[in-house]
């Protein structure tokens, strides 16, 4: 048994806080580069959740986490995509 007990539901809170900083930076028309920024950190968050979930499920190490369909559309989306699906969730 290890020592360390993972705690998943982290990395769901710190997608959601990132979720509500992309969203404020949106609504008050911070600079794109902060704008550009602050998505990349979104996507980035989500990936870690999708990594946290596989954790959660499977007896191997995140560090095999292969992406799967739903976590490749994340991946593979574009900065600019993920800004307009929040830029018009206002």
């Amino acid at each position: 048994m290890t020592c360390y007990l993972a705690n998943h539901q982290k990395a769901k809170r710190v997608f959601e806080k990132q979720e509500v900083k992309l969203a404020h930076a949106i609504k008050h028309d911070f600079s794109h580069e902060k704008i550009v920024e602050l998505a990349e950190k979104l996507r980035n968050a989500k990936l870690k959740v999708f990594k946290a979930k596989f954790s959660q499920n499977s007896v191997l190490p995140s560090s095999n986490w292969e992406p799967d369909e739903k976590s490749k559309v994340w991946l593979l989306k574009p900065v600019e995509e993920i800004i307009e699906e929040y830029r018009n969730k206002k």
